[in-house]
């Protein structure tokens, strides 16, 4: 695991040298629509090019499944999970919120994950059974378990406005009972930060894979709580996504699962 551990931080050091190279430079034809309110640049490509392509020549036989060029689904293969720019709104527009997000999968286990925020050179890891890191030190999530002392993290549903309402609904009783809420735009790093004991707990409707697979495994092996909106395991595939600490997990389950009635 050290040797993929290693990939890992590499890979994900090297696409955030892209990040910091283009950062403040994109002009608007730089900037392209791939699906609805669902944005793409060459950087994110540059990004991610340069990660597969460092981690390929590591690990030839090794699949990829990466967001912006798709690739293997996840398998009892080994399959690396890619987000070479996780906020990409935010990169856009210069908020100096965003992060490299890298998991390798291993007999559909996320066993190595790794996510690397280079505006501040916050370098976030973990490796199943080994617990999880901050720059080198272990972490470990916030003792705290009354949500009311609690800072939730939540990111809205823009591929998915048809949910609004409901998502709505979700976020007025949380809103209510929560210390506080924040919406910062990169899943990825809310989850590492919820792992470092910063957040308490964040939810969010319809991600990917390589949005949450990084941070669900920093969050576990933090002594936190991830699953998808019922409760169960399926948040890879759901995209449904829940975590926190034990007590505020539970509660933002309760919540989720008595307004949204599927997975």
């Amino acid at each position: 695991m050290k040797e993929f551990l290693n990939a890992a931080i590499e890979a994900a050091q090297l696409g955030g040298n892209v990040l910091m190279e283009h950062l403040g430079k994109l002009k608007e034809q730089d900037i392209h629509e791939k699906k609805a309110y669902d944005f793409v640049t060459y950087v994110d490509m540059e990004s991610e090019k340069r990660i597969k392509d460092f981690i390929s020549s590591k690990f030839p036989e090794h699949h990829i499944l990466a967001e912006e060029s798709g690739g293997s689904p996840i398998t009892s293969e080994p399959t690396w999970i890619i987000d070479p720019l996780d906020g990409t709104k935010n990169y856009i527009h210069t908020f100096p919120h965003f992060a490299i997000s890298i998991a390798l999968s291993i007999d559909n286990e996320i066993v190595v994950g790794v996510i690397y925020d280079p505006i501040k050179n916050d370098l976030f890891h973990a490796v199943m059974g080994e617990g999880a890191y901050r720059n080198g030190e272990k972490i470990r999530v916030a003792e705290v378990s009354d949500i009311g002392y609690s800072l939730i993290a939540t990111g809205f549903p823009f591929r998915a406005k048809d949910v609004l309402d409901t998502y709505l609904s979700v976020f007025r009783i949380v809103f209510l009972k929560a210390a506080g809420m924040r919406r910062a735009g990169s899943a990825a790093l809310d989850l590492a930060y919820v792992a470092a004991g910063i957040f308490q707990g964040f939810f969010e409707y319809g991600l990917s894979p390589w949005d949450i697979a990084a941070g669900s495994l920093l969050v576990s092996e933090a002594g936190g709580i991830v699953s998808d909106f019922m409760g169960s395991n399926l948040f890879i595939m759901t995209g449904n996504t829940v975590a926190g600490t034990p007590k505020v997990h539970e509660f933002l389950v309760e919540v989720t699962s008595s307004i949204f009635k599927t997975p």
